[in-house]
């Protein structure tokens, strides 16, 4: 539900999606809004950060590529935090965590 983008939350949602596709039982949008409904009782409980990701997943659909590039992703936004945190003990929280990684991103001219 987190949807974090420094552990591996956002490759975890492609892996099921993916998983799911070769089983021959591709998740659709329908299906994740009421299994979502059924968990937490709306979709827009969901971050809407996380609503969009798995739209975006779901439209563009080569999971095993999405896969790769989310999970290096990851493991950059997680390095990221920690050179972060070694340089700026007891700034970083949960609540500016995301703000923290689009700053660095974009000052190291990546998006």
């Amino acid at each position: 539900m987190s949807g974090r983008q420094y552990k591996y939350d956002l490759s975890d949602v492609i892996g099921i999606l993916w998983e799911q596709e070769k089983k021959g039982q591709p998740l659709t949008l329908e299906r994740i809004e009421k299994a979502v409904v059924d968990l937490y009782d709306a979709y827009d409980r969901l971050p809407l950060d996380s609503r969009r990701f798995i739209e975006s997943a779901l439209a563009e659909g080569d999971y095993e590529a999405m896969y790769a590039r989310i999970r290096k992703i990851e493991a950059e936004n997680k390095d990221i935090l920690i050179e972060y945190q070694e340089e700026k003990p007891g700034v970083l929280n949960t609540d500016n965590v995301s703000s923290i990684i689009a700053a660095i991103r974009k000052r190291k001219g990546e998006q």
